[in-house]
């Protein structure tokens, strides 16, 4: 476990790579109180990847605010946690998350590829889907570079910084980073895969042999279209010639990559009590109904039990390929929250460089079966209370994600005990890996118990970050 100070800013962080324990319990006093539940979100600075770390301290109405960044590769939630210290919102941290893990772990996030976000925007007290999915668009199943699109909508929406703030951390870890254990990991189950592509095997198995954990992660020519992507914008991918390289390379037509629009749509939500779990609503799915009549038939059950019936009737004990992704999360002092899941459609896309770009083409998905975000909020006081972000192994199921993100959310929404959720979260076995910021909020005490908490098998990191007021 290690405290360090930044701009002002204290943080707290454990991981595996720094040491061993339990998931804890934070009172924090909470600003508002109207009604007798347990409610709000949340989270102490606990790092999953294969185990945890502990910290224990309490809050006092006028302590310093408190925000929560979480994300499946270490420097990706680094990032959020800076971007926070200066100022930034849920949506431009998850922005420049989002931007490094396109560069820190290429195998799951890129600009080729997409995503889908769930968003709360507490002062509207109003939940949405942000669709951007890398949909299949030509025979060879090259897909629609939906990223860059979706994550400017995000931060232009929900955040309160520039664009180049947003994208400036990517660029500098373009330059040089160390391999995280996740890319790792991804890197020596592709090798042969990309050492079939020149330039693809140049920057990942410059030796012959996959960069192992820790070795220096060198990508100049990414940096250079991502000091495009920060001076030009979107229309970098959009309307310039990098959107023609990437179309060139995926086989897709250059006017469908310069028409692509991102979505905002509702959410399949289910209701409980004065709160509501929302879940991604894609227009391919009719899981809001699927959802509503799960849940409803599994009436009476214990939690756990009802979220495995739902899970079931979604298909996420169904077995054979999904779509590797990866997924963030952030819950700021405003109570925003933003939960996303990336994907390449397969593992490092197709495997093939865009010529001179240093970007991997994307390979197409028409569902969001890599992943599965959702936020447990409150629309009466304006709070985002679970922030869950499930993916895909790639190997478990095309419902795995969803799967992992039922199981970790309603028992915390329901059980009153954000440890009961952990404990489901730290499986060692089933579908699906979950990374979630979980808190509940005693309001007749005042007191609110966080936590953060990732799959063992994610390799995740999560940190508390407190600002001054």
């Amino acid at each position: 476990m290690t405290e360090t100070s930044l701009l002002g800013l204290r943080t707290v962080t454990s991981s595996a790579h720094r040491g061993t324990g339990q998931p804890v319990k934070m009172p924090v006093r909470a600003p508002h109180s109207t009604r007798r539940i347990w409610q709000g979100l949340g989270t102490i600075a606990i790092a999953a990847s294969l185990v945890g770390g502990c910290v224990n301290t309490k809050y006092r109405t006028g302590a310093p605010a408190q925000s929560f960044v979480a994300a499946d590769e270490p420097r990706a939630a680094e990032i959020g946690r800076d971007i926070i210290a200066q100022g930034g919102k849920a949506g431009d941290a998850a922005t420049a998350m989002a931007m490094a893990m396109a560069v820190t772990l290429p195998s799951r996030v890129g600009m080729t590829g997409g995503g889908v976000c769930v968003v709360f925007d507490a002062a509207k007290k109003e939940t949405r889907t942000l669709d951007f999915l890398p949909r299949p668009a030509g025979a060879g199943g090259g897909a629609l570079p939906g990223f860059l699109r979706g994550v400017y909508a995000l931060q232009a929406s929900t955040g309160a910084m520039r664009w180049e703030q947003a994208v400036v951390p990517a660029e500098q870890l373009a330059r040089s980073t160390p391999v995280s254990r996740a890319l790792a990991r991804d890197l020596a189950d592709s090798a042969s895969r990309l050492s079939a592509d020149p330039e693809a095997r140049r920057v990942f198995l410059p030796t012959g042999a996959p960069l192992a954990e820790g070795a220096a992660l060198s990508q100049p020519e990414l940096a250079a279209t991502l000091s495009q992507v920060r001076r030009s914008g979107i229309a970098a991918m959009y309307g310039g010639p990098l959107g023609g390289a990437v179309a060139q390379t995926a086989a897709i037509d250059p006017a469908a990559v310069r028409g692509f629009q991102p979505r905002w749509t509702g959410t399949a939500a289910i209701p409980l009590g004065i709160v509501s779990m929302h879940f991604a609503q894609l227009p391919e799915t009719n899981n809001g109904n699927a959802l509503t009549a799960a849940w409803n038939a599994a009436a009476g059950l214990p939690s756990d039990q009802r979220a495995a019936r739902v899970a079931q009737a979604l298909g996420a004990t169904g077995s054979g390929a999904s779509a590797p992704g990866a997924g963030l999360v952030v819950i700021d002092h405003e109570e925003n929250g933003v939960a996303c899941s990336f994907t390449m459609g397969a593992p490092f896309g197709n495997g093939r460089m865009v010529p001179g770009t240093g970007l991997l083409a994307a390979r197409g998905v028409d569902g969001a079966g890599f992943g599965a975000p959702g936020l447990l909020t409150n629309a009466i006081v304006g709070r985002t209370q679970f922030a869950g972000a499930a993916s895909a192994a790639g190997n478990d199921g095309p419902a795995a994600a969803s799967a992992a993100l039922l199981t970790a959310a309603l028992p915390a929404a329901l059980d009153k005990e954000p440890g009961a959720a952990i404990r489901v979260s730290r499986a060692a076995t089933g579908p699906g890996r979950a990374t979630f910021v979980t808190c509940q909020t005693s309001m007749e005490s005042g007191w609110k118990e966080c936590q953060i908490a990732a799959d063992p098998r994610a390799h995740a990191l999560g940190i508390l970050v407190e600002t001054e007021r």
